[in-house]
């Protein structure tokens, strides 16, 4: 009876000292169908005296007590395994975020270009604007205009009438009123709309001419007298 009650802890504690051994990933405890591996199917073993039926109890309370701490082991084995899983999914995470950051903001100032200092803004400006028309193209004195082949066509002689007479206006003022100025921006654009309709039938010198012209009358005209 003594060794049956010593076997059946054996196997308890072998059983458990496997378990504690495999805590690297979750593990599953094995059933309890393994017990009857060697008796057959429950109630297929009948004890033939008093004392053996207690030392068969005996044994079952110690496999059940064994089993129950393995249950336990790889409960708590199970819970480790995936606290350190969470752990380490956080970690990497979070270190992917920091690193994307930082690749972004490196990014970010590869691209970004030093500010132009004002001297660099001032000859932005000028680069922009149209190029002055000499003295003998536009008078700004007595407003006399002296027109490119282009533009002296029928075709442009209402818009060129009108613009002459807001720019002796201007030279007796010094200046244009609100309404000329929007007058003249009206009228350049309407010709410059008109000279690239005709593209085709100009040549190619007349017509860079006259879009040139026309671009530095708009913007000169518009600028006060000094």
């Amino acid at each position: 009876m003594r060794g049956r009650i010593l076997c059946g802890a054996a196997v308890a504690a072998a059983g458990a000292a496997i378990a504690f051994a495999q805590i690297s990933q979750p593990i599953t405890p094995p059933s309890d169908s393994n017990y009857y591996a060697y008796g057959g199917y429950p109630g297929s073993y009948h004890s033939s005296t008093a004392g053996e039926s207690y030392a068969h109890g005996m044994a079952d309370v110690v496999r059940s007590q064994g089993q129950t701490n393995l249950n336990n082991s790889a409960a708590a084995i199970n819970y480790t395994v995936a606290q350190s899983n969470e752990i380490q999914n956080r970690a990497a995470w979070t270190s992917t975020y920091f690193q994307m950051r930082d690749e972004n903001r490196r990014a970010r100032d590869a691209e970004r270009r030093p500010r132009a200092t004002m001297e660099e803004l001032v000859r932005y400006a000028q680069e922009g604007k149209p190029k002055p028309l000499s003295p003998s193209e536009f008078d700004a004195v007595t407003g006399s205009v002296r027109w490119p082949l282009a533009l002296q066509v029928d075709g442009y002689a209402k818009d060129r009438a009108e613009l002459e007479k807001i720019l002796a206006g201007r030279a007796s003022k010094g200046t244009l009123s609100p309404a000329d100025y929007r007058k003249v921006r009206q009228l350049t654009t309407a010709m410059l709309g008109q000279l690239k309709e005709q593209i085709r039938e100009t040549p190619s010198e007349q017509y860079t001419l006259a879009k040139r012209f026309l671009e530095s009358l708009a913007y000169q005209a518009t600028r006060p007298l000094g």
